[in-house]
């Protein structure tokens, strides 16, 4: 449990959570969205929020919040890629 809350913290959970939800809710819809426009619009905000949001950078200060952003930033990337092949 120390190695997983060395390197994640809540706030990765919840983005995970929110991601999942966001895709989830997207596929009960009566005319859902393309899953790559759904990813990427979800993982865009969350890139988005993970750099624009001081609360969010400063509790996670010392788990490289730059790092989060890549991530959703490159899931984005890939999501439009795939969603424009």
């Amino acid at each position: 449990m120390d190695t997983i809350s060395r390197f994640f913290s809540v706030d990765d959970l919840w983005s995970v959570i929110g991601y999942g939800l966001l895709v989830g809710v997207n596929q009960l819809t009566k005319a859902p969205l393309p899953l790559t426009t759904i990813s990427l619009l979800a993982s865009g905000m969350l890139a988005i929020t993970w750099l624009l949001s001081p609360q969010i950078r400063a509790r996670n200060a010392e788990k490289h919040p730059n790092a989060r952003v890549v991530f959703w930033g490159v899931v984005a990337a890939a999501s439009a890629l795939l969603g424009f092949i």
